[in-house]
């Protein structure tokens, strides 16, 4: 329970503030009602498109043995795969009030402490409409795809001092 004390302060404080101007509950109201649409425009494209294809991966990473994580909370869906010394993390969520973000994340677990590298990539996807279906099956495939291609490094190129030519 509050303080009484501070409570007192507190309502004594904004009291002279109570009065809200109606045009600025009339915004208020009609940003609620958007946001409705936007909110049920994400669970259509959830329900649709992002958790089945989000099943079908899982049950592929668990077929093959890969180590992985999926996990919701509030308005978020996350898959984090693990590997030898990478791992990297999709997050799924609406972000904003209109758009459906796709959040990749890959680290690379340096040599020594701290040299951690992150490359980060995020799609934002309008939810005015609710996205195609295909849409989350490219987000999967990029995020899968970004974890593959930087499993292998290019050999280091030598080392030419400066003025001479190639061999």
């Amino acid at each position: 329970m509050l303080d009484k004390t501070f409570a007192r302060w507190w309502i004594d404080r904004v009291q002279p503030f109570r009065e809200v101007p109606p045009d600025k509950l009339a915004a208020e109201r009609e940003a609620v009602d958007r946001q409705q649409e936007f909110n049920s425009n994400y669970d259509a494209f959830l329900k649709r498109a992002v958790l089945p294809q989000l099943e079908e991966l899982v049950s592929l990473l668990a077929h093959a043995g890969v180590v992985h994580r999926a996990a919701s909370w509030g308005n978020q869906i996350s898959l984090r795969v693990h590997l030898a010394w990478r791992w990297g993390e999709l997050v799924i969520s609406q972000s904003h009030e209109d758009c459906v973000t796709f959040d990749h994340s890959i680290i690379t677990e340096g040599e020594r402490r701290g040299e951690d590298r992150e490359d980060n990539h995020t799609h934002h996807y309008d939810l005015r409409d609710v996205p195609p279906e295909s849409v989350a099956g490219q987000e999967l495939q990029f995020f899968l795809s970004r974890i593959a291609q930087d499993l292998w490094e290019p050999e280091p190129e030598p080392e030419i001092p400066p003025g001479e030519q190639p061999a």
